[in-house]
């Protein structure tokens, strides 16, 4: 054999061992000859000329084709693109096409030489990956990313053009309880077909997306304002027209809607999605299943772009893991400390500690609170981890009251060192347990039933009730400071911390006052049968762990 024959021979072997097809095209006579099994890439018959490939390949990247071969032709550039050819029974297979134009000695175009290599494998992968980063895996909603970017295009637009769009913020009203009740398989399931729903009434060019959890954001990119409500309305009767099909059984659920006029009441998505959450959490206020719209006056906007400053800060602090406990005690009796309370603070300007009153407020306006909590959760635990001689009580959201995830990241951390959980004590608020009492119910039972305590916050200041405390499985009661500090001045104080402090004995809970200031008032307390005080005569806020040594003590909040 001569050597050319061989190294045709050895070409051709490889071209038929790696799959691929090669191609001679000749443009004087039109006619395409084929090396390696072309029969198998084109599911048939292969073509014989160029116009033949043409019609083979999928309407959509003709031109796209065309334009990478002139551009060879012409400018010499690479040629290299993928399309798509149509197969003989009419499916279709994706292509890598990569050749290089041979000329005559006065540089007319001759002949094309290439290689065609099946990369259908690697198409579905590029087309998995875009999926993942841009859609939602479980409801196939576009993702937080694309809806945000829907929501800047947007707004874009409603400048340009001077006109109003519309975004709403969707909450799905009591996703926690079915979770809870009927299982993850069943709360996925209702998350899935409100998806369905609300995709299923808005009209073609707006858009709907998975913020996260029980959260949907709905673009309308053109729609008046008068027509918000009406939208709105749809959205609402979508959800509750009939029962949700799940593992668990029939379930009926309902969102609630906040709006708002886009461009005219928020200048960025930062500002939009933030005022559509807050209306949100106004609607679900007032009764849930309901609509509730966003007027900002100048005076709140300027809160809101404060807020948004602070916001970025506190994200900072988080991925800096810069956000700081300052530590205060929790007496008994005699003096003897109880437990820390962890509170929360982050560095400010010029070397300054900022108390959490400067920037939670922020935290929880902007709908961060759960991440704030995720986070001070792993530095509790870990200060629990390190000294062993100490308790700790951390304070968590409203909001993470309803967090499965934020348990299931409790329940993980206790799992290889479990006996910490009998030294944790999570604080929840009033507010969490008026705002939603079966959550609330819910989140303490699964706290307790880890090995913590569960402390109730501000007790007294929501008034909350008998009822309240019955169904509500808490093993201390922390007395609003304010009737603390209205003790000297005023007997209905002193006469309402009795009356609490009797309450609390009822049901065997443990009492801690706040906010004691003084010995006069550590005294009164502890005559009323308050067990345990806590306060700046007891000790001030500290960045340093006391339990260690002399402390320099920090301003409170």
């Amino acid at each position: 054999m001569s050597g050319h024959a061989e190294d045709q021979s050895i070409m051709a072997a490889a071209v038929a061992a790696a799959g691929d097809v090669g191609y001679c095209w000749d443009f004087a006579a039109d006619t395409i000859t084929w090396a390696g099994d072309a029969r198998c890439l084109f599911g048939g018959d292969p073509v014989g000329n160029g116009e033949e490939l043409r019609r083979c390949i999928r309407d959509d990247d003709r031109a796209r084709r065309r334009r990478v071969l002139s551009r060879h032709i012409d400018h010499d550039t690479p040629f290299d693109v993928d399309y798509r050819l149509r197969l003989a029974d009419g499916a279709q297979r994706w292509v890598h096409d990569r050749g290089r134009v041979e000329r005559a000695a006065d540089g007319t175009p001759v002949r094309l030489y290439g290689m065609l290599r099946t990369i259908d494998g690697r198409k579905a992968y590029e087309v998995e990956l875009e999926q993942q980063a841009h859609f939602d895996p479980m409801t196939g909603l576009v993702n937080l990313n694309r809806l945000r970017d829907s929501l800047h295009q947007a707004l874009v637009a409603a400048g340009r053009f001077e006109r109003s769009a519309v975004y709403l913020a969707v909450g799905i009203d009591k996703l926690g309880l079915v979770n809870e009740a009927l299982g993850h398989a069943a709360a996925d399931a209702v998350v899935v077909e409100v998806a369905r729903r609300l995709a299923a009434v808005v009209r073609p060019g707006d858009t709907v997306g998975r913020g996260g959890g029980d959260i949907f954001g709905v673009v309308l990119p053109h729609c008046p304002e008068e027509h918000m409500p009406a939208v709105a309305e749809k959205l609402l009767a979508a959800v509750r027209a009939g029962p949700i099909a799940s593992p668990a059984g029939p379930i009926h659920a309902t969102v609630s809607v906040g709006g708002i006029v886009a461009g005219r009441d928020a200048g960025s998505v930062e500002e939009a999605m933030t005022r559509a959450d807050t209306a949100l959490h106004e609607a679900k206020r007032q009764g849930r299943d309901c609509f509730w719209p966003h007027h900002a006056t100048s005076l709140q906007q300027s809160a809101l772009r404060a807020s948004l400053a602070i916001g970025q800060r506190v994200k900072a602090a988080l991925m800096s893991d810069s956000l700081r406990f300052a530590f205060q005690p929790v007496v008994d009796s005699s003096g003897g400390v109880d437990f820390f309370e962890c509170l929360l603070r982050m560095d400010g300007d010029g070397g300054s500690v900022l108390p959490a009153g400067q920037f939670v407020p922020a935290v929880e306006r902007l709908g961060m609170a759960r991440r704030v909590d995720h986070h001070t959760l792993g530095m509790a635990l870990r200060e629990l981890r390190a000294h062993d001689e100490v308790q700790l009580s951390l304070n968590v959201s409203a909001e993470t009251t309803g967090d499965r995830t934020w348990l299931a990241a409790l329940q993980g951390m206790l799992a290889d060192r479990p006996e910490i959980a009998s030294r944790l004590i999570v604080e929840i608020t009033e507010t969490a347990v008026i705002e939603d009492l079966d959550e609330a119910a819910r989140f303490v039972a699964a706290v307790r039933t880890m090995g913590c305590r569960v402390a109730l916050d501000d007790f007294g200041a929501g008034y909350i009730s008998y009822q309240h405390l019955r169904a509500l499985p808490v093993d201390i009661v922390k007395i609003d400071g304010a009737f603390v500090r209205d003790m000297h001045d005023s007997a209905e104080a002193l006469l309402f911390i009795r009356t609490l402090v009797g309450l609390a004995r009822g049901f065997g809970l443990t009492t801690v006052a706040e906010c004691v200031e003084d010995e006069t008032q550590a005294t009164a307390l502890r005559r009323e049968g308050v067990r345990l005080l806590q306060g700046w005569h007891f000790g001030r806020p500290s960045l340093e762990r006391p339990w260690l040594g002399a402390v320099e003590p920090l301003a409170a909040d």
